[in-house]
């Protein structure tokens, strides 16, 4: 067997495969000794039937696919494992002849995983910047757009007052918010969040009108006024630390992709694409509303959209290739146990066995990539 290998732009690769006459002869005879296992003829035991006459069963044309199919499997893995070519994309062949008694020879055109050009990771600075103190000034400006929000709500229009699951209320709801957990109804700060409100209280809305005390507090959730401080206080400290580990793991990506090359195949990026586009969708649900209703508001359309998050595409893809490439060099690994923890928050009832094994994949890679993530912000901690 001989192969050569043409390799194109963005991951594309052309692997040609000649083989000879005896080796076809081969495996035309390991074809017909397989498929004659199965091949039932009046007065032979299964597996026994003459060759002869299990080629005149079957036919030439049906033992040469066969033979041709191994073949193609097994040059393409040996292939693959030599040249250390990894397929994203399954390989579609194109065989040039197929005879018996003749030499054989195909063409396999597929996308392989992007090699990457690695500089020194470990060597790159990045600062992590400290955290901003939260001050009590903060805590009374959020308070008071809380208030103006809820104040408002009620005022414009009461009917806006909507009762929705506990599904429904979990996405994107503020943590205060879960003191009322069950109780239904809510109304939006100035924020776009969620305020869910305590029926229970029984607050008297004109004593609370126009001041913020405990009245309004209560109407909101918290025990008292003292205690929505504690709470807006907290979650405003969390948005801060999650607002500078984005912003540090940010300018790590930025880093990377000054010394990792890569030229990052199409297909990845539509794929990213895909699921930028799946996670609209669910965003776009959970308020209500349909995708139709998102674009038409925005005054735009899927393929506009796909074009607009097309450079962001690849920056995604391009940063996991690169943390691919270090995970792999650092040996990081990935437990079963680790997958299945991970697995345990997500319905798996209406899954078949596909989308399980999918789903397991998508788990280990995303913890894969988590813990390469967590390494590189270690070590650049450490220089």
């Amino acid at each position: 067997m001989q192969h050569t290998i043409t390799r194109g732009e963005k991951g594309k690769v052309e692997v040609k495969v000649d083989v000879s006459k005896a080796d076809f002869d081969k495996a035309y005879e390991h074809a017909l000794t397989e498929l004659g296992k199965d091949v039932k003829i009046d007065g032979f035991r299964p597996g026994n039937v003459p060759i002869t006459m299990v080629e005149d069963k079957l036919g030439a044309t049906k033992i040469l696919n066969e033979a041709a199919n191994f073949l193609v499997s097994q040059h393409l893995s040996d292939i693959f494992d030599k040249e250390n070519i990894i397929p994203i994309t399954k390989p579609k062949v194109a065989v040039d002849s197929l005879s018996k008694s003749a030499p054989f020879s195909f063409v396999a055109t597929l996308t392989e995983r992007s090699k990457v050009k690695l500089g020194d990771w470990k060597a790159m600075k990045v600062k992590k910047i400290k955290a901003k103190e939260v001050t009590e000034e903060d805590v009374t400006q959020s308070i008071k757009n809380i208030y103006e929000a809820w104040v408002k709500q009620k005022v414009s229009n009461e009917s806006k007052v909507s009762n929705v699951s506990n599904e429904e209320e979990e996405a994107g709801k503020p943590s205060f918010a879960k003191a009322t957990e069950g109780q239904g109804k809510f109304i939006y700060d100035a924020h776009g969040e969620k305020i869910f409100l305590k029926d229970e209280n029984k607050v008297d809305e004109k004593k609370s009108e126009g001041k913020i005390d405990d009245e309004f507090a209560k109407a909101i959730g918290a025990r008292d006024l003292l205690h929505l401080k504690e709470l807006v206080r907290k979650d405003l400290e969390t948005l801060v630390t999650d607002q500078v580990e984005a912003k540090f793991e940010e300018e790590i990506f930025e880093e990377l992709a000054k010394i990792g090359e890569v030229d990052v195949p199409d297909i990845m990026v539509d794929d990213e694409i895909n699921r930028i586009m799946v996670r609209l969708n669910q965003q776009v649900e959970s308020s209500g509303k349909k995708l139709e209703d998102f674009l038409r508001d925005e005054n735009t359309t899927v393929d506009a959209l796909r074009a607009k998050w097309r450079v962001q595409a690849e920056k995604n893809v391009k940063a996991t290739l690169i943390l691919d490439e270090i995970g792999t060099g650092a040996k990081i690994e990935v437990s079963r146990e680790e997958v299945e923890n991970a697995g345990k928050g997500v319905n798996q009832t209406d899954l078949t066995p596909e989308q399980k094994v999918d789903m397991e994949r998508y788990l280990a890679v995303s913890i894969f990539q988590a813990k390469t993530l967590d390494l590189v912000k270690k070590t650049i901690a450490a220089s």
